[in-house]
């Protein structure tokens, strides 16, 4: 006998009725949101998924959600942000009885190429649009009344609803934590001009932290890099050279705050006695490196899965009370950031 989940089990387990649990899979917009939440996670718990092809049969929909990476293949199947928020969109597609399609910026000259065969061959009933770069495609989905949702910063002058962590909260908390064990000299690694909203935002969050402290952000000390490991490298290299070196050096992400790490043993400083280093997305790695990496989680997967959640009632006609979504980061404290001991 199979013990594959049933549309009345599910109803058990939700505490619902088998015609409530149908009702949430075809978007009845009549249902609560605390009762579809409900029958939504124990859907999520149970494993279920809804037959996709009877549903679209019935609704003329295609039953699929675009999911866009406007980065080259490499960069986006390598980048572990990106894999979380994937995943957790998924997770909540399935759910709901949705597959995925998903693009990413194969023709790095044009890329906008993704965005054009989606709308125009109605291959999916929406899109969800990582906005880390590729954002001057985003005006034609406006355009062409698409559902989307961005899981970044569209900018403020397009009406585009958007999911994103809190960067300016979780710069704000790796800077207070490094004032906090009494480093003044501290250095920024800034990154890609392409992702120049979420990094603006990041900025805000450590003038903030030093404003508070009532203390000014070294101006001498904000480098420049790619999000690579490289580039992370090259900047703590710049940093390390100055005549009177950073105490403290925090990567706005893992893979910058990686190489800076290498930078900083290569010259034979001991880490974190010379120099604290900080990171920002939590990826895996974070806690394999030695030392292991305080860095801010943006908790990706449920990024992902909120901005399929959002996308999804769009589809079916509830748009959300708000257009922009920010979600919580959290500050993993770990072992490569430690009490300055260097004169103020």
């Amino acid at each position: 006998m199979s013990n594959r989940p049933t549309l009345r089990t599910v109803a058990a387990e939700a505490g619902v009725s088998h015609q409530t649990v149908s009702r949430v899979i075809n978007g009845d917009p009549t249902v609560t949101d605390v009762v579809r939440d409900r029958v939504q996670s124990a859907m999520r718990r149970m494993d279920y998924r809804p037959s996709a092809g009877a549903r679209a049969l019935a609704s003329g929909r295609t039953e699929v959600v675009g999911v866009v990476l406007p980065h080259n293949p490499g960069f986006a199947f390598s980048n572990d942000h990106l894999i979380r928020l994937v995943r957790g969109a998924d997770q909540e597609l399935a759910a709901r009885g949705y597959g995925l399609l998903l693009s990413t910026n194969e023709v790095a000259a044009e890329p906008a190429s993704a965005y054009r065969r989606f709308v125009q061959r109605r291959q999916v009933d929406g899109l969800l649009v990582e906005a880390g770069s590729g954002g001057e495609s985003l005006p034609a989905l406006r355009a062409a009344g698409y559902p989307t949702v961005v899981i970044g910063y569209p900018g403020d002058d397009l009406d585009l609803t958007c999911v994103h962590p809190d960067d300016e909260g979780g710069a704000y908390a790796v800077t207070q934590h490094l004032l906090a064990l009494g480093h003044r000299r501290i250095a920024v690694v800034n990154g890609p001009a392409e992702n120049r909203l979420a990094m603006a935002a990041r900025l805000r969050g450590v003038h903030r932290a030093f404003a508070d402290a009532s203390r000014a952000v070294p101006d001498d000390l904000v480098e420049h890099g790619d999000f690579t490991a490289a580039s992370g490298h090259a900047a703590a290299a710049r940093l390390m050279a100055r005549a009177d070196p950073p105490t403290a050096i925090f990567a706005f992400n893992d893979g910058m705050a990686l190489g800076v790490q290498r930078l900083l043993r290569e010259q034979g400083r001991a880490l974190p006695a010379d120099v604290s280093v900080a990171g920002f997305d939590d990826t895996e790695v974070a806690d394999l490196v030695d030392p292991a990496l305080t860095s801010v989680s943006m908790h990706s997967v449920d990024v992902g899965r909120r901005a399929a959640q959002i996308l999804l009632d769009l589809i079916d006609g509830r748009p959300p009370a708000q257009r922009e979504t920010v979600m919580p980061c959290t500050l993993k404290v770990r072992a490569s950031t430690r009490p300055c001991t260097a004169a103020d």
